[in-house]
């Protein structure tokens, strides 16, 4: 019994996160502020896979991806896709142990918030220009990314969170012995922390 509770353990633990954390994204206005949420389905997926390698962050990204397509009603595929693509992309980040780790973790969500916000400003431009040819795009591109900054910290703010939510629900297993060893390992096979 105990050996099937510890094969099962990540399914169950990444289940319920996942479930807690698409319905406070979509179903609670909790962590809203200006009308801005947070995006818990891209940190968790991002934070996965820097943290249990690309296998995890391929799987989450994939489930994270879906709930994120399915509950915003829109169609299926490019929210997947890029969920999807950088969880697992994530996963081959270099392997950082110690305090340093958080700054990667602080780095990627930034990037990440700014290219998928841009990402969806571009796109938005070019689906209203087809109707209003006076659209400028640096107008545009500064209208859409007024509350950018209050993104990116509502994400590091519910990455805090997530981090935290790791360290008390862990899905594997810790270690019995302390690691020693390099600081940063740059293998993507290499040990995860």
């Amino acid at each position: 019994m105990r050996v099937f509770l510890a094969r099962i353990r990540p399914g169950l633990v990444y289940t319920i996160v996942i479930l807690l954390g698409s319905s406070l994204q979509f179903n609670s206005q909790l962590f809203e502020l200006n009308g801005i949420l947070p995006d818990f389905l891209l940190v968790f997926p991002l934070l996965t896979g820097m943290r249990y390698g690309p296998r995890d962050g391929m799987i989450i990204g994939l489930s994270c991806g879906f709930l994120r397509d399915y509950l915003a009603g829109r169609y299926f595929g490019l929210g997947l896709f890029f969920t999807f693509l950088l969880a697992w992309g994530s996963g081959f980040l270099p392997v950082i142990r110690g305090r340093l780790r958080y700054a990667l973790y602080a780095a990627v969500i930034v990037f990440t918030t700014i290219f998928l916000r841009f990402g969806r400003a571009v796109l938005s431009f070019f689906a209203q220009y087809s109707d209003m040819h006076n659209l400028r795009f640096l107008w545009f591109l500064k209208e859409m990314s007024q509350d950018l900054l209050l993104m990116i910290l509502m994400n590091l703010t519910i990455a805090a969170v997530t981090v935290a939510l790791h360290l008390v629900l862990p899905p594997y297993p810790r270690a019995k012995k302390p690691r020693s060893g390099v600081m940063i390992n740059f293998e993507p096979g290499g040990p995860h922390v």
